[in-house]
Parts: C-alpha cells; structure tokens; sequence
C-alpha cells in the first residue's frame, strides 16, 4: 500500500504541502505511476462503497470506470528495477 503522507509530499509543490512539515526533512522520492494508481485504485474502491450506499449508482459506476483505468495503469507500469514490491 502507497503511504498517503509521501504521495502528497511527492505531488505537492512545497507551498501547497502542509506547513507542519519541517523544511530540514529530505526531499521524498518521488513515486512511480504504478504506486500512485495503486493508491488511487485504493481511494476510488472507498469512494465507490460510500456513493453506493447512498444511493448514488452513476457516481458509483463513474468511480468504477475510474478504478478499471487505475488496474490498466497498474498492469502496464513498467516493473520496478530490483526487487518486486
């Protein structure tokens, strides 16, 4: 599972990140698109169980269409260099 605290660290320009961060820390790495649709694919997966519960089946068909895009992302990413994650 991605950490959220480094995905938003990585796609955050340091005047939008939050202030509490300290400026001393290193840089993060950044993430790869395989780890950000996997995060993605994660919060789509949440979203869609709520719009579902509520009723709401295009938002939750929308979210779904969203998820098969982040699973083709996921599948076609390159593999990592090294070991599998």
């Amino acid at each position: 599972m991605v950490n959220p605290q480094k995905l938003s660290e990585s796609v955050m320009a340091a005047p939008q990140q939050k202030p509490g961060f300290p400026a001393s820390q290193p840089p993060a790495a950044p993430l790869s698109a395989a780890e950000s649709a996997r995060y993605t694919l994660d919060m789509l997966e949440n979203l869609r169980k709520i719009a579902t519960r509520q009723g709401q089946t295009v938002l939750a068909h929308l979210l779904e269409l969203a998820q098969a895009e982040a699973r083709m992302l996921i599948r076609d990413a390159p593999a990592p260099s090294g070991a599998e994650r």
